[in-house]
């Protein structure tokens, strides 16, 4: 009997509908496919439970047509290297966004590089399929991606590569409760991470990557807790890989996501976590709500539509704290501006929609984002209209 139903992320029992988490099931589809081959899944983890106000995002086939029919008194990825090597990058980054004719050039180049040219690509994958090297062929495949756009494609034809990067996640399911997890393990998952990543983004393989329901090893790395550092790092790089499927507008990805836990799970982590986790998990959320099956889900139920928004809110309240908030406010406008687009959702949002939103309290933070200060005059636009 397969036993991956262990990391389940929340038991279905705890939600306060009579349904079965669909989030289950897939686990154990998935596991009666790579269980044989990989002896993958450890002692069952004692997961921590999700707060009490996100346990009401279950399987939308059950959830009801209706939208809020309630009464108005209710109320990303890049690698996981050292700090140095990723504040390089970042700045690499920056200067050629600054450059738009480079990173053009530089994307035409790279169109034209073939992995399967480069015989260094081929040493590796056979290292990480069958050599005694595989945490080095992880860390160099992973500096591969950035040169070559087929990249994702040759990992997931290569026979055993995949096998072998979900063997690299499932192997420290039992550290993760107690979280007893290594640095060296935390980059060397983070590293397995990318390359999914990789095959997420690219569109040859995006939606295999999502037939095989492969999204769903991440889920245990997004209900850690730990405020450690290598538990961080999980955190960011799972989301950077839903963050790939979700960068593209697709209904096929949303509808996929809508059946898992994902929402509560973001939502957590918008609460609680570093600042660049919590902007990868808000962004995945506004995707979803731009998607219209994914407003309509959150907008299904009032307790739906107050998870989301109670976290929006304490995530506004805890922006006038710091100095540089622009980049989180950009999107909790942007969602809060979604939700505007249900009438239940708007009738509401004229009662709970946060002052500091409302007056000019981050008048100048937002003076330089035309945007976003855009976004915000017509969101209040709407909520005063009659």
């Amino acid at each position: 009997m397969c036993r991956c139903s262990c990391y389940v992320v929340t038991c279905p029992r705890q939600y306060p509908f009579p349904v079965t988490n669909a989030l289950t099931a897939n686990f154990h589809t998935l596991g009666s496919r790579i269980a044989r081959s990989l002896e993958l899944f450890g002692p069952q983890t004692d997961s921590t439970s999700l707060q009490p106000q996100l346990r009401m995002f279950a399987n939308p086939a059950a959830a009801p047509a209706a939208s809020l029919g309630f009464a108005p008194s209710q109320q990303p990825q890049q690698s996981q290297q050292p700090q140095h090597a990723q504040q390089a990058q970042q700045a690499q980054q920056a200067q050629q966004a600054q450059q738009p004719g480079s990173t053009a050039a530089a994307a035409a180049a790279k169109a034209n590089l073939h992995a399967l040219d480069d015989p260094n690509v081929y040493h590796w994958i056979c290292q990480l399929t069958y050599g005694p090297n595989k945490e080095q062929a992880l860390l160099e495949l992973g500096r591969k991606r950035e040169q070559y756009e087929d990249l994702a494609v040759v990992l997931w034809s290569s026979f055993g590569v995949i096998t072998a990067l979900l063997n690299e996640i499932t192997s420290v399911y039992p550290m993760l409760s107690p979280p007893v997890l290594s640095n060296q393990l935390s980059n060397r998952v983070c590293n397995a991470l990318v390359l999914l990543q990789c095959v997420a983004s690219h569109p040859e393989t995006k939606n295999l990557f999502l037939q095989a329901h492969i999204p769903l090893l991440l889920f245990p790395f997004l209900n850690t807790t730990s405020r450690q550092r290598t538990f961080e790092y999980l955190r960011l790089t799972s989301l950077g890989v839903i963050g790939a499927l979700v960068k593209i507008d697709s209904a096929e990805v949303i509808a996929f996501l809508l059946r898992t836990d994902i929402i509560p799970l973001c939502l957590r982590i918008m609460e609680s976590s570093s600042e660049l986790s919590k902007t990868v998990a808000i962004f995945i959320l506004q995707k979803i709500l731009l998607d219209d099956a994914g407003l309509q889900y959150i907008c299904a139920t009032p307790e739906r539509f107050l998870a989301v928004s109670q976290v929006l809110t304490y995530m506004v309240e805890q922006l006038t704290l710091q100095q540089t908030p622009g980049r989180l406010l950009k999107h909790v406008v942007r969602c809060y501006l979604r939700l505007s687009d249900n009438l239940e959702a708007r009738r509401l949002l004229k009662q709970v929609l946060p002052r500091q939103l409302k007056d000019n309290t981050f008048g100048e933070v937002l003076r330089d984002d035309l945007g976003t200060k855009r976004c915000l005059a017509q969101l209040l636009l709407t909520l005063n209209e009659d």
